[in-house]
């Protein structure tokens, strides 16, 4: 069977990483492209090789089985909701939702529909971070007591959809989202509670850089993001006996070779990656759990919800100026 797929958002990730990890596979296809404009959208089909495009709403009827969304992070909501209801399998693009009653109703719809919905973590498919958790398993730093990730860029420009506060803009959602879901894969449990400060910009009502700290059971992570950086995409993991660095955790090109440093007694041992595609990992990762080919080490719905209550932590945190509880957020 070849999963036909349709494009809802003609965004730079959507062809920069989508679209060549869709051609890298052979059991899927896109099928139809939808956009704000039709113009746009016939462009993009005619690259893609598909005939079917027009809009959001258009994509939805058409012939397919599964959607990626690739809109704003504000419009998440509305389209995955439209789509479940329409018997659709949803890729969403991180962040989710903006707020923990959109993840809320996202996935309680998906559940009605029994369609499947998977926030685009592909980070987490790459085989740098099954292998620090194996490291870790076998206690090659001893107890582990800290996480620090960082996630930071150049800052776009005044029209970039990141610094729109309607559309969901903001570093927390755009890349302070990255390391927080990364500190829950590596403890291998949910925060107790969070404590966060982001730093808004007045002229455009976001935030701009944000510092979080989760505090889990014996340990805590130390998240920093932020526009106007030099890029950085890495954590690193302190235990009791070293260290472990991946210097290249989330925005990871396909054809770069990742590395994994381990710090102990003095010395550094590094662990090359070869070059791989994260993403066409996730999309195969998603395809054969809802086929019941290979079940995923994680449960998508699950998961999409546990880290749309940290987010909501960290939000409310910054709001309120203390620390919450995940119990808080229900």
């Amino acid at each position: 069977m070849v999963f036909k797929i349709g494009l809802i958002g003609c965004s730079r990730v959507s062809k920069k990483k989508f679209i060549p990890a869709i051609n890298s596979l052979d059991f899927t296809t896109i099928t139809s492209v939808g956009s704000r404009t039709d113009s746009k959208a016939k462009q993009w089909a005619k690259e893609i090789g598909c005939s079917d495009y027009g809009s959001y709403e258009d994509v939805i009827s058409s012939d397919i089985d599964c959607v990626y969304i690739s809109l704003p992070d504000g419009l998440h909501e509305e389209w995955a909701i439209k789509a479940a209801n329409a018997g659709l399998h949803v890729l969403c693009e991180k962040t989710s939702t903006t707020s923990f009653e959109s993840a809320k109703n996202m996935i309680d719809c998906a559940k009605r529909a029994n369609t499947r919905i998977m926030e685009c973590f592909s980070f987490r498919f790459h085989p740098q971070n099954n292998q620090v958790l194996e490291l870790i398993k076998k206690n090659h730093i001893g107890n582990i007591h800290n996480f620090i990730g960082n996630f930071g860029y150049p800052k776009p420009d005044d029209q970039n959809i990141r610094l729109k506060k309607k559309l969901g803009g903001g570093i927390l959602n755009d890349a302070g989202c990255y390391p927080i879901c990364a500190s829950r894969i590596i403890f291998n449990e949910e925060p107790i509670g969070v404590m966060s400060n982001l730093n808004i910009e007045p002229n455009l009502g976001i935030d701009v850089s944000s510092t979080v700290v989760l505090t889990f059971n014996k340990k805590n992570a130390i998240i920093e993001a932020g526009f106007g950086r030099n890029f950085k995409s890495n954590y690193e993991i302190w235990g009791s006996e070293g260290n472990i660095k991946v210097n290249r955790a989330y925005a990871v090109p396909n054809n770069f070779e990742t590395k994994i440093e381990i710090e102990k007694n003095d010395e550094t041992k590094i662990i090359k990656n070869i070059p791989i595609d994260q993403t066409a990992l996730m999309i195969k990762a998603f395809y054969e759990d809802i086929m019941k080919i290979t079940k995923c080490s994680f449960n998508f719905e699950r998961e999409l919800l546990s880290q749309a209550r940290v987010m909501e932590a960290v939000r409310l945190s910054n709001s309120k100026k203390k620390f919450i509880t995940l119990e808080e957020i229900n």
